[in-house]
C-alpha cells in the first residue's frame, strides 16, 4: 500500500478546477476574510478533535503586481500532539486578476520530519521553480512546465470557490495541476449531491457535495514513512475519494470535508468565519 502526506487533505479537499476567469471584483472571497477549521479523527476508540487550521486572507502587492496573500496555519491540539506533534505554515500568493500563482513558501514538522518549500513562477504560472529542502531527502533545485497553470496547494485551495462550479454541477469533468514537494499531481472533481449537510459547532446548511480523485505522476518522490499520518491510496497511484460541501452562494464557502487515511477518517468543520462576502445560512 502506498501512502501519501496528510498535507494533500489540506489543500485537495479545495482544488478542483480547470481554468480561472473571474476578476477581483467577480470573487467570492475578499481581503480580510477569515476561515478557521477544526479537524475530527476517527478510530476505534478514538474520536477526537486533533488539530485546528486557519486562513486569513489580505490584498498586497507582490513585485508590481496586485495579488492576494493567504497565510495558512494549522497545528495539532495537545491530545494529538501527545502522540505527534505537527505543525503546518503556508503562505501563498497569487494575483487578484486571474489567480495566477506567484509565489509560495511552506513550512512544516511532523514529530523529527520536516519540510521546506519555495516557489516561484513565470510564463503565467506554467512554468514552476522549485526549491525543496527535507529532512528525509538531499537538497533539491527543479523547473517544472506544463500547459496548464501550476498551482501550489494554497492558491488551489481558493481558485475552487472562484471556478465555473456550476459546469461541474452540470456533468462536466474539470482538471488542475497541482505541485507540492517536488511532486506534480494531477486532481479531477465530480459533482455528486446538493443535501443538507449538519455541520458540528455550526449548524445545518445547504452544501454542494464534490468527490475530489488524485493521482500521482509517474516520477514522483515516494512518501513513505516520511510522515506519521498518511492518506491511503491504492496501488495504481488513485487516491479514496475526498469528499468537499461547499455553500452554493456567492461566498462559496467550504463548510466540511473528509477523508480516509491510512488507519481511520478525517473531518473537517468550518467553526469560524469573518469578513465572507456572505454570512453563512443555517437552516436548524
Amino acid at each position: 500500500m502506498r501512502h501519501s502526506n496528510l498535507t494533500l487533505i489540506f489543500a485537495l479537499v479545495f482544488a478542483a478546477l480547470t481554468t480561472i476567469g473571474a476578476s477581483a471584483q467577480g470573487l467570492p472571497f475578499q481581503g480580510g476574510e477569515n476561515l478557521t477549521y477544526k479537524l475530527h479523527y476517527k478510530w476505534g476508540v478514538i474520536n477526537a478533535d486533533i488539530a485546528k487550521l486557519e486562513f486569513n486572507i489580505k490584498e498586497e502587492t507582490y513585485q508590481g503586481t496586485p495579488c492576494f496573500r493567504l497565510v495558512t496555519k494549522g497545528a495539532t491540539s495537545n491530545l494529538a500532539a501527545s502522540i505527534v506533534k505537527v505543525k503546518y505554515y503556508y503562505d501563498s500568493r497569487f494575483s487578484r486578476d486571474g489567480l495566477v500563482p506567484l509565489a509560495f513558501y511552506r513550512e512544516q514538522t511532523e514529530g523529527d520530519y520536516w519540510a521546506k518549500n519555495n516557489y516561484t513562477w513565470d510564463n503565467s504560472g506554467k512554468k514552476l521553480h522549485a526549491v525543496v529542502d527535507k529532512s528525509t531527502r538531499p537538497h533539491r533545485d527543479t523547473t517544472f512546465t506544463d500547459k496548464d497553470v501550476i498551482y501550489d496547494v494554497i492558491s488551489a485551495l481558493y481558485a475552487v470557490r472562484a471556478a465555473d462550479l456550476d459546469a461541474v454541477k452540470a456533468g462536466k469533468k474539470l482538471h488542475l495541476v497541482t505541485a507540492l514537494d517536488c511532486n506534480v499531481n494531477d486532481l479531477s472533481v465530480s459533482y455528486v449531491k446538493t443535501e443538507n449537510k449538519k455541520v458540528p459547532d455550526l449548524g445545518t446548511v445547504v452544501a454542494d457535495k464534490y468527490a475530489l480523485y488524485f493521482r500521482t505522476r509517474k516520477g514522483n518522490e515516494r512518501r513513505d514513512k516520511e510522515s506519521s499520518v498518511a492518506i491511503s491510496t491504492k496501488e495504481d497511484g488513485n487516491l479514496t475519494p475526498i469528499y468537499i460541501w461547499i455553500t452554493p452562494d456567492e461566498s462559496r464557502t467550504v463548510v466540511s470535508f473528509s477523508a480516509a487515511i491510512a488507519v481511520g477518517s478525517v473531518v473537517g468543520r468550518l467553526v469560524d468565519s469573518r469578513g465572507t462576502k456572505r454570512d453563512i445560512v443555517t437552516i436548524k
